[in-house]
C-alpha cells in the first residue's frame, strides 16, 4: 500500500508539472499572438487584400493560449479531487486543442507556399503605396516600413532620386539604408509566418505529453477503484463466513 501511495504521489507531481508547462505554453501562445498581431496589423495596408487574413492566425492564438491556461488549472483540480470524469473531460478538450493548434501551425506554413504569386501581389500593392506617397496614410506606411525594416525605396534608395526621406536614414547618421523595401517586406512577412508556424506546432508537443500523463493517471484511478471494490467484496464475504 505504501508503494502505491508513493507511486500516486509521483504521478500527481507529474500531472501538476505537465499542467504547469501547459500554462507556460498558453502564456507563450498569448505573447506570440499579441506580438505578431501588432507587427502584421501595422503593415496591413502593404499586405494584398487577398492575404489580409494573415493576421488572423496570431489573433486566434490569443484565445487558444487563454483556454490552455484555464485548462491547466482544471487539470490540476481534476488531479486533486481524483474525479475520473473531470480528468477524462480534460484529456478530450486537450486533444481538441491539439488538433486546432496543429491546424493553425500548418495553415501558417501553407498560407504563403506559392511564393511567386504572393511576391507578385505584394510588389504591386507596395509599389502603389510608394507611388502615391503624397497621401498622408501612404507616407506613414512607407516611413514605418523603411524605419522598421531598415530599407529604402521600393527597389532601393535610387527610387527616391534626390528626395530621400528621413526614414531612409540610419539613426544619427547621414548614411542611408541600401536594402530595397520590396525584398525586406517579403522576407519579413515570410519570417513572421514561419516563426508562428514552427512555434505553434512545437508548443503542441506539451499537449501530447499532458494527455499521455493524464491517461496514465486515469488508468491509475480506475485500478485504485477496482482494487477498492475487490477489497470491499472480500471483506463482506469474510463477514458472512
Amino acid at each position: 500500500m505504501n508503494k502505491m501511495g508513493c507511486d500516486e504521489d509521483i504521478l500527481k507531481c507529474l500531472v501538476f508539472w505537465t499542467n504547469f508547462i501547459l500554462a507556460l505554453v498558453g502564456i507563450s501562445l498569448i505573447s506570440l499572438g499579441i506580438i505578431y498581431k501588432i507587427n502584421l496589423e501595422e503593415l496591413a495596408n502593404a499586405i494584398p487584400k487577398e492575404y489580409g487574413d494573415l493576421s488572423v492566425i496570431p489573433v486566434l492564438t490569443i484565445p487558444l493560449g487563454t483556454i490552455l491556461i484555464i485548462l491547466a488549472v482544471f487539470g490540476c483540480y481534476g488531479c486533486l479531487t481524483e474525479r475520473m470524469r473531470y480528468v477524462i473531460l480534460y484529456i478530450a478538450i486537450l486533444l481538441v486543442i491539439f488538433v486546432l493548434q496543429q491546424t493553425l501551425g500548418i495553415n501558417a506554413f501553407c498560407k504563403l507556399k506559392n511564393d511567386t504569386v504572393f511576391r507578385s501581389r505584394l510588389d504591386n500593392t507596395l509599389l502603389d503605396i510608394f507611388e502615391h506617397n503624397d497621401h498622408d496614410s501612404n507616407k506613414a506606411v512607407t516611413d514605418l516600413i523603411q524605419h522598421r525594416l531598415k530599407c529604402c525605396g521600393f527597389n532601393g534608395s535610387e527610387y527616391w532620386n534626390n528626395r530621400i526621406p528621413k526614414s531612409c536614414h540610419k539613426t544619427d547618421s547621414s548614411d542611408i539604408f541600401n536594402e530595397p523595401c520590396n525584398d525586406e517586406l517579403f522576407k519579413y512577412i515570410k519570417h513572421c509566418q514561419r516563426v508562428l508556424g514552427v512555434s505553434i506546432t512545437l508548443l503542441s508537443i506539451a499537449e501530447v505529453i499532458a494527455s499521455i500523463v493524464s491517461l496514465y493517471f486515469v488508468y491509475h484511478l480506475r485500478s485504485k477503484a477496482t482494487e477498492f471494490v475487490f477489497i470491499k467484496d472480500y471483506s463482506f464475504q469474510d463477514d458472512l463466513l
